[in-house]
């Protein structure tokens, strides 16, 4: 289930409504028959906010799993293996690696989808129709880019 949070949002929110609640409560007793049929089976749950989740929803978790921003060695292995076909250097590849990393002011990092689904594609839109994708404005274009803003993940 991807973006699990909508589905099994914490019911100590104030603004959930009784629907919400009911809504909670048949998921986690659709979990429980599950796990006491012992059927095999597995219930995977994505979500940016594993806090809005409601606690007897986390207790029942085998495992939890937390995934963040590409460090460096991921970030340059994205990179090289999209736009090393395209022309683009180790050295620009380099220089794409250290713009779309952790900045001053506590700016985060990118993403993978701030990589794969905004940098890439803007790179090469930067040179469609009528040139090839040049280096240096792909690094301008990874350099204007904000990345998506760290979530504050938090209970209303």
């Amino acid at each position: 289930m991807d973006e699990a949070d909508a589905l099994a949002q914490s019911r100590e929110s104030a603004q959930m409504h009784h629907e919400d609640r009911a809504g909670v409560n048949a998921f986690i007793r659709g979990i429980d028959r599950i796990a006491n049929a012992q059927l095999p089976a597995a219930v995977i749950m994505c979500t940016n906010r594993l806090n809005a989740l409601d606690p007897a929803v986390r207790r029942r978790a085998a495992e939890v799993l937390s995934f963040g921003r590409p460090n460096d060695e991921q970030r340059r292995h994205i990179m090289t293996s999209r736009l090393n076909s395209l022309g683009i250097s180790g050295t620009a590849i380099e220089a794409l690696v250290i713009a779309t990393g952790p900045q001053e002011g506590n700016v985060p990092g990118f993403t993978f989808s701030d990589l794969t689904q905004r940098l890439i594609p803007s790179i090469v839109l930067e040179a469609y129709p009528t040139q090839a994708v040049d280096a240096k404005r792909a690094i301008l274009v990874a350099q204007r880019m904000i990345p998506t803003p760290a979530f504050q993940d938090h209970i209303i």
